[in-house]
């Protein structure tokens, strides 16, 4: 009789083990769903943010060049004046 004791003692045991990782395995999966939400926006967020950087990169060289431009417009009108005075 003592060993049936043992055996259905083990047993309860063995179903709260069970409970209690089921209990963990729900609460490891609702955190890892959050953390796959949150990781899909920080992904969206970075995707925005390349796409801003590089539209920025290109308005920054269109600029670049304009300002190239109008520098050296100025040097040239410059150097026309330099000639025209020392004539």
């Amino acid at each position: 009789m003592q060993a049936l004791g043992i055996l259905e003692k083990k047993l309860a045991d063995l179903v709260e083990l069970a409970k209690d990782l089921k209990e963990k395995n729900m609460k490891l999966s609702a955190t890892n769903d959050n953390l796959r939400e949150e990781n899909k926006q920080l992904q969206d967020r970075l995707e925005r943010l390349e796409s801003s950087t590089v539209t920025q990169s290109d308005e920054l060289n269109q600029e670049k060049q304009i300002t190239k431009m109008v520098i050296d417009g100025l040097i040239k009108s410059i150097d026309n004046l330099m000639e025209s005075e020392s004539v």
